[in-house]
Formats: structure tokens, sequence, C-alpha cells
């Protein structure tokens, strides 16, 4: 017996597999995505989704699978938008209305730090209706994350170190005008490929003395 593999040509695009137990898999990432922002900086194990096109990968697409949905609008940055592969997948498995301005996405999506708008650019929502706020979903391999800070605030008991990608610039002062608006912020969720990371906008960072 073979298996066909999807594949891309000039005249169609046949998306690659989501998960292989749906509704298994995407309770198990939900539940990974609850417990990281409710312990914020605490890495939480996620199975991934071993078919997503790169440059999503894994880790990222299991998250995207299971937040995304018809009834909310996500912004790819440009090194996702730029492979039709990805847009297929998400759009064929999740629904989601793809937009080209990230200032009104429910969800921001980037595999490449360097990508990102300013975070204060994105939904904020407002004192009557934070939910009405961005998540940024961001993939962040391990060995990019050089920038260390430390966490204080809901869900953490004392401290909590934090690592991030050491290329995103100005993120110390960003975060900082983040938390400062709340109620209203945006929430992050960084994406290895075995487990995540979630920093709520109630989550005060401050850099790691060396």
């Amino acid at each position: 017996m073979t298996t066909t593999v999807p594949t891309e040509t000039n005249d169609t695009l046949v998306p690659a597999p989501g998960f292989d137990d749906p509704t298994r898999a995407a309770q198990a990432t939900f539940r990974a995505v609850l417990e990281a922002l409710s312990n914020p900086g605490r890495r939480c194990a996620v199975a991934g989704a071993p078919a997503a096109p790169q440059p999503l990968g894994p880790g990222l697409g299991a998250v995207a699978l299971t937040l995304l949905d018809v009834d909310c609008t996500a912004w790819l940055a440009p090194e996702l938008s730029a492979t039709p592969a990805v847009r297929a997948w998400l759009t064929f498995h999740t629904g989601v209305r793809v937009v080209d301005d990230p200032t009104s996405a429910h969800f921001v999506i980037a595999a490449d730090v360097a990508s990102l708008p300013p975070l204060d650019t994105l939904a904020v929502g407002t004192d009557e209706a934070p939910h009405q706020s961005a998540t940024v979903l961001l993939a962040s391999p391990v060995e990019d994350r050089t920038a260390r800070f430390v966490g204080r605030g809901p869900g953490i008991e004392t401290t909590q170190a934090v690592e991030l990608p050491g290329a995103w610039r100005d993120f110390a002062q960003m975060w900082h005008r983040n938390t400062a608006v709340f109620p209203r912020g945006v929430d992050l969720v960084l994406v290895a490929d075995d487990h995540l990371v979630g920093l709520p906008r109630t989550t005060r960072l401050d850099p790691q003395e060396i």
C-alpha cells in the first residue's frame, strides 16, 4: 500500500494533513496554552502537528490549528504569507480569515521575530472589552533565546526566569508599555517544536542582571 503525499502544483495546492486525532490533539494543545498563560514563563509541553508546512513548523502549527477558527482574523508575517502552503493549510483546516493589516487582527503569527510589527501598534482592546485585543503567536526556537528577564505578576509565586529571542529589538520597552495599559494589552505565546511559553499582559518583565 502506498501513501500519497499532498503536493503543490502550478494549478492547485492540496493542504497537508492537520492533527492525526483532531479532537484530542486540539484539547491537549488548548490545555497547554491555558497552562502557559496561567503560569507565565513556565515551559509547557505541546505535541505539535507533524505535517504543518515550513516555516510554520509543528509547534506553531498546532497552536494555530487550536486557536484559529472562522470567527477570527489572523495576520501572517511575510515569511509565512509568502509561502502558499502555509496560508492554504491554515485556511483549509481552520477557516480563519487572513488579513493584510496587523493592527486589527485577532492573531498575529510569525516565525521570525524580526518580522513582527511593534506590539503597541496591535489591537489592545478597550477598558470595557479587553478581550478584543490581539494575541501574538511567535515561533521561538530554543537556540534563539538569548535575552533573559525576571518575570513577576499573577501566576508567578515569587519570580520566574524568562528567555526571549535576543533579536527582538526594543522588546523591554514595548512590553513595559504593554503592561502599563492593563486591562488592555496584547498577550504573547512563544512556541518551540515541543513546548510553549505564555506571557500575558499582566506579567512584568525586568532585564536579568548578569
